[in-house]
């Protein structure tokens, strides 16, 4: 009978991890989506900037190679991470309706 109890405390506790865990990944979600969607606004303005400055882009774009490159790696990143977090809801949402059902 001992077992037993302790076997369910631990489901429950475990049961609240993932719910805390759910509720962690979906803030990080929102704020991943943010960061993607500043970055493409970000980008939307460059473009109309340079628009009718075809030269000044393409200097610009020479100098600041090195650091579009690797704010283009961070954004892929966050693409990444975006893809991941939506993945991990998903198993979570799964294993927490175990719980429930």
């Amino acid at each position: 009978m001992e077992q037993f109890k302790m076997r369910r405390m631990y489901k429950d506790h475990f049961y609240y991890i993932l719910q805390n865990r759910l509720e962690y990944a979906k803030d990080y979600l929102n704020d991943t989506n943010a960061y993607l969607r500043s970055i493409n606004f970000h980008n939307k303005v460059q473009k109309e900037f340079y628009r009718d400055k075809k030269i000044l882009f393409i200097l610009v774009s020479l100098l600041n190679l090195p650091t579009d490159v690797l704010r283009y790696l961070r954004y892929m990143i966050g693409v990444f991470n975006c893809r991941k977090i939506l993945k991990e809801i998903e198993v979570l949402e799964a294993e927490l309706k175990k719980y429930e059902g």
